[in-house]
């Protein structure tokens, strides 16, 4: 930044000189016009002279111009890229973009298909647990971004039973869950591995290196909390 505005004083700067000089050549043309006979052929001369010098000036100074707002306009883009960048962060932190990256995909399905596992509530009761520890301990590994079952995984997100199926983010879902998570690939997996040996399901984790996680559609409202303005107060 200022080195931006020490460039931009030097082509402001001779813009100001090349104005000045402009303003001393007509003050010469007029001068001329205005000399003795004698000197006719002489100041015919000088004042053509003259003519050429502030055409080539003004000249010169249109191209400055351009040249000066093209500077400003290239200051202006940064900064905008600036601001597009920093907004795309804070989307993908809050999970309003979808986004894509290496990490691990985890796989929970039910141990058993029969009807006394289904209609077991201590089964809903332990999936709930697991998702929770699941989600909770991949936020420890410094998990960038959660998805179940292509249900992006925000501050937001509620997991509750609901009968005999689970709401997350206000969507209907149950087992088989697909737990999409992007990070760093070691970290997460050595944090969940212990988990594939459980006696109500069956837990498998892979690697991928091209893991797409959804956005978050859900509209958050904000009744009461209003944002600080800087200098508001």
């Amino acid at each position: 930044m200022k080195k931006d505005k020490i460039i931009f004083f030097v082509i402001s700067t001779i813009l100001g000189v090349l104005i000045g000089f402009q303003f001393n050549t007509v003050d010469s043309v007029k001068e001329a016009s205005m000399a003795p006979g004698k000197e006719g052929e002489k100041i015919a001369l000088k004042i053509e002279k003259l003519s050429q010098e502030k055409e080539s000036l003004e000249e010169e100074i249109k191209e400055r111009g351009k040249l000066l707002k093209k500077y400003e306009k290239s200051i202006m883009d940064e900064k905008t890229k600036g601001l597009i960048k920093e907004t795309e962060k804070y989307k993908m932190i809050s999970g309003y973009e979808e986004i894509e990256g290496p990490g691990i995909i985890i796989e929970i399905n039910d141990l058993y298909d029969d009807y006394l596992y289904y209609s077991d509530d201590q089964v809903l009761v332990e999936k709930k647990e697991l998702l929770t520890f699941i989600v909770n301990i991949l936020r420890m590994a410094n998990a960038e971004a959660i998805s179940i079952n292509d249900l992006r995984i925000t501050g937001y997100t509620e997991i509750e039973v609901a009968g005999r199926h689970f709401e997350i983010n206000g969507v209907s879902t149950n087992t088989p869950f697909s737990i999409k998570v992007i990070g760093n690939q070691s970290d997460l997996y050595k944090i969940i591995e212990h988990l594939v040996d459980d006696e109500y399901f069956d837990i498998k984790i892979t690697k991928s290196n091209n893991i797409t996680i959804p956005k978050f559609n859900k509209q958050i409202e904000f009744k009461n909390a209003e944002p600080i303005i800087e200098g508001s107060k």
